[in-house]
């Protein structure tokens, strides 16, 4: 053989690409740079000194190579460490910087000469071309057994790639069960995040962010990494880490074509342990593509936004306005409008999707329990409620026009601070509630508001006080009592009559029967209540007692806010 004493077997090969500079990956796995070489503690006997490539140390070593050649053509595949005590190599400046340039060309990690044996140092001309080409030179000044070094290094280079595989298994059975259970794409990101241990970003090829997963850090913070990283990204085919931005992306591919990125941001330059679980991350992303498709993922990175902002997990409001605007809607210097659509469990994403189009507004929405669909309006200073009503108009057009159920809408609160939101929330819910449950001569609103629903929606909100269940039971009592009994429907006799204003002739005809036979109902409840229907006060009070009535049909309070 042509080369020296020890030589390692190739225990490193290909894997993801890496670009620029730095120091140890955060992993360490699977990879050994010059640098831990250096930090090796029988490295440290040799009183190792960097000359030139101080930049370099960041560079993965392939394999160690021990070679006493200055002929080394041919002999190297790049990514090699030489250990050389410089005894065969030449004497003359020019041949010395021939021998530099030939490791270079070969793409060699570096080179390190022991001390002693040829040189009491390294020549000048040799460091001034390590330092020209780059090239990372290291000087033991202390004898130290190469075979020992290289042992140290294939050691520390086969434990790396055990590790390796047991991290890459994990990874791999972890996101096939995710993939399993048709987990949501934010689930799959915060997987990544903590198996890869750093911060991640997922965004489609327009950039809009679909996920994120901070960890402990800062979203708000973490957005603005995102974002200066996304100018200095070009296409990718594979998973690909950057040392100078401590960061690492892959594309998310589905049906042959990129659809999105995976963006991985760390304290050090990422490892390769952190790059499979970024790709295997990629690759779950694309099959909950492929089952869900653009449009809903999009759509359910919208609600998760909605969600976190009336739940309060937003964190700073800063965060908030980075998310959004990264999806497309912006929540600066905007009036928050909260709407809840009531229908009967459609979906309405077009239908929504549409009125927005048409009206020009922006809104955060989607599916909260089963019936009812959150909208939050992002309303400029120069957008009132005949926008707002416009959109509702629209919102009932185009859910006729696409077969759907009627629904019911309401407005809550307007506020222009993320803390309000959730309240106004809960005042939409409790109107679309009380406007669902209006009694049959209720007005038909487009969308409805607070002031629209009037003492039955006052009911409907405290129905759930014992007090005027009490109030109601006492009232109504007697004629509870008698229909019980004998199915005589005084109830709702009375309802129809106080409903129609105590309009007899009307009163008869929606309940069916002639005016005789009401008459005579309507004394017969006289007589049991004790009371004159004439009365303006008591038939305010029947009144009240029969919307709590029907109010309490409805069922319990349900929470107003509808945690997604």
């Amino acid at each position: 053989m042509r080369e020296g004493a020890a030589v390692l077997a190739d225990v490193g090969g290909g894997g993801p690409r890496r670009s620029g500079t730095g120091t140890r990956p955060a992993d360490g796995l699977g990879s050994l740079t010059i640098a831990d070489f250096l930090a090796l503690p029988l490295t440290g006997e040799g009183l190792p000194a960097v000359l030139a490539g101080a930049d370099g140390l960041g560079r993965s070593i392939r394999w160690v190579h021990v070679l006493e050649l200055a002929d080394t053509e041919g002999l190297l595949q790049g990514g090699e460490l030489i250990l050389t005590t410089g005894i065969a190599l030449p004497q003359e400046r020019a041949e010395i910087r021939a021998y530099i340039d030939g490791l270079v060309a070969q793409r060699v990690a570096g080179l390190v000469i022991e001390l002693g044996r040829r040189y009491a140092e390294v020549p000048p001309v040799m460091v001034r071309a390590c330092e020209r080409r780059g090239l990372p030179l290291v000087a033991l000044r202390r004898e130290v057994p190469f075979v020992r070094l290289t042992e140290a290094v294939h050691s520390a280079l086969i434990d790396g790639q055990r590790e390796l595989l047991q991290r890459t298994a994990a990874a791999h059975e972890r996101f096939t069960a995710l993939t399993l259970a048709e987990a949501p794409a934010e689930e799959l990101v915060r997987a990544a995040a903590e198996l890869a241990g750093g911060q991640v970003v997922f965004t489609d090829r327009l950039h809009r962010l679909l996920a994120l997963d901070a960890r402990d850090g800062s979203a708000e913070l973490l957005l603005g990494r995102w974002r200066r990283r996304t100018r200095t990204l070009a296409p990718a085919v594979g998973a690909e880490a950057d040392a100078e931005s401590c960061s690492a992306t892959a594309p998310v591919q589905a049906r042959g074509r990129g659809w999105g990125r995976l963006t991985l941001f760390t304290a050090h330059p990422p490892g390769p342990a952190q790059l499979m679980v970024l790709e295997r991350a990629a690759a779950a992303l694309a099959i909950r593509l492929l089952i869900e498709g653009e449009d809903e993922l999009v759509a359910n990175a919208r609600r998760s936004v909605l969600a976190d902002i009336i739940a309060a997990r937003h964190g700073s409001p800063e965060a908030v306005h980075a998310r959004a605007e990264a999806l497309g809607h912006p929540t600066r210097d905007r009036t928050y409008l909260p709407l809840v659509v009531l229908g009967a469990g459609a979906d309405l994403t077009e239908p929504v999707r549409g009125a927005l189009a048409d009206t020009r507004l922006h809104a955060l929405h989607g599916p909260f329990v089963a019936d009812r669909w959150g909208v939050l309006l992002l309303l400029r200073d120069d957008q009132s409620d005949e926008h707002v009503d416009a959109f509702a108009r629209g919102l009932h057009a185009r859910c006729a026009d696409l077969g759907l159920p009627p629904v019911t809408i309401a407005a809550g609160g307007a506020v222009t601070d993320f803390p309000g939101v959730r309240p106004a929330f809960g005042e939409a819910a409790d109107v679309v509630l009380a406007a669902r449950a209006g009694g049959p001569h209720s007005k038909p609103r487009s969308c409805h508001r607070i002031q629209d629903i009037r003492l039955r929606g006052l009911l409907y909100t405290l129905r759930d006080d014992p007090r005027l269940q009490a109030f109601a039971e006492r009232t109504l009592g007697p004629l509870l009592l008698r229909d019980a009994r004998d199915g005589g429907g005084l109830v709702r006799t009375l309802a129809a009559y106080l409903g129609l204003r105590g309009n007899k002739s009307l009163a008869a005809q929606e309940l069916g029967i002639s005016r005789p036979t009401l008459y005579e109902r309507l004394a017969r409840i006289q007589r049991l209540l004790q009371l004159d229907l004439d009365d303006p006060e008591a038939a305010t009070s029947l009144h009240a007692a029969i919307m709590l009535i029907e109010t309490r049909a409805a069922g319990p309070s349900e929470d107003p806010v509808f945690a997604s």
